[in-house]
């Protein structure tokens, strides 16, 4: 019988530079095989001379550390391969438009917390969430506010969560990576996740599975929340563009992307832009495939495009999403209103789905 190996993932996916890098891959890995480079020491000895050997790089994909029970003992798992989102079995979204909705609003938290950003919409969800433990964790991500580096956070409370808030998901980091942890050794069960579109699909892909591998996983997870994002950056190469204008990583306020440029405002007042079109090599190559601008496989999705200052766009997918939004409204975490500005974010889907073409 065929099984399906990291091997057939690598073919498939990486080999193509098509990897969104969402963690998935490595978080579900029941052995540890998979990991991305930033993470691991690993090092092997070379048979020729008995020196210390780095595994090859792969681009931004992950790597292996050559313990992979399929290939080495025809060990029937495949996890890996079913739990990521751009195989040729599922290959890249092709619905077209924002996705189904069964609501469309402008949002905004009534919860007055320092640094929270556009609506604060996430905030308030995941918030009322905890109090009524409809939810024992959220993996979210949070970025260190000096250095502005990006990391995979569980956070297990309220209090938590706000310590993320203001983080940017401007940056590509694999978030999922804080999923093992969740499931495996906190034994959490109620798990909300938050994160770009191509985070959410690969989290609907492990719920759609019917591999007992990712059944943990699937029992575990209870709220998807997406964020609109037309691409992210990879931290190290928008580091360097602005060392290049002199600008330190602590003396940066917000970044954003208006207009086809990318914002960046510092805390002096002063602002920066670069024409994305000069910013290329800092979009990871899996998102130059990607078609989804929403996160259509969500319950819910959040993103500033279409409401004015101070409101975020929010689209409920599904009853089950719903019920999060009026359980936040009834506790008085949000308030909803009608009102969304469609054209702007129809523009934006119609833009990266003519761009996420995959061969």
């Amino acid at each position: 019988m065929f099984m399906k190996s990291y091997l057939k993932l690598k073919e498939e996916v990486w080999d193509k530079n098509i990897c969104s890098g969402c963690g998935a891959c490595t978080s579900v890995c029941p052995v540890d095989n998979l990991y991305f480079k930033e993470e691991s020491p690993i090092k092997f000895v070379c048979d020729e001379c008995s020196c210390s050997i780095a595994p090859t790089e792969n681009g931004e994909s992950p790597l292996s550390a050559e313990f992979c029970k399929t290939t080495l003992y025809d060990v029937k798992c495949g996890a890996c391969y079913d739990a990521c989102p751009r195989t040729m079995e599922k290959k890249i979204h092709a619905e077209s438009g924002i996705g189904r909705t069964i609501s469309q609003y402008k949002a905004k938290t009534l919860i007055n917390v320092k640094g929270i950003q556009d609506g604060g919409v996430v905030t308030a969800l995941l918030s009322s969430a905890f109090d009524e433990g409809l939810i024992d964790c959220a993996i979210v991500m949070m970025e260190d506010k000096w250095t502005m580096k990006p990391n995979s956070f569980l956070a297990c409370s309220k209090e938590e969560v706000l310590e993320s808030v203001g983080s940017r998901y401007n940056w590509n980091v694999p978030i999922l990576q804080a999923l093992r942890e969740a499931v495996f050794d906190k034994k959490l069960n109620k798990i909300a996740i938050v994160g770009t579109p191509c985070v959410i699909d690969a989290i609907f892909q492990i719920l759609a599975s019917d591999n007992d591998l990712l059944m943990p996983f699937r029992k575990s997870i209870r709220l998807k929340i997406s964020l609109f994002c037309f691409e992210t950056f990879l931290y190290e190469k928008i580091v360097e563009k602005l060392k290049m204008v002199g600008v330190n990583t602590w003396d940066v306020k917000k970044l954003e992307i208006v207009k086809g440029k990318l914002v960046i405002s510092l805390i002096d007042g002063v602002i920066h832009k670069f024409e994305l079109k000069g910013l290329d090599d800092a979009i990871r190559n899996g998102c130059k495939v990607c078609k989804d601008f929403t996160g259509i496989t969500s319950d819910i999705s959040v993103g500033s495009v279409g409401t004015e200052k101070g409101y975020s766009t929010m689209f409920v997918r599904n009853e089950w999403g719903q019920g999060f939004v009026d359980r936040a409204v009834l506790n008085g975490y949000l308030v909803v209103e009608d009102g969304v500005e469609l054209k702007g974010i129809e523009q934006l889907v119609k833009r990266k789905s003519i761009r996420g073409v995959v061969d």
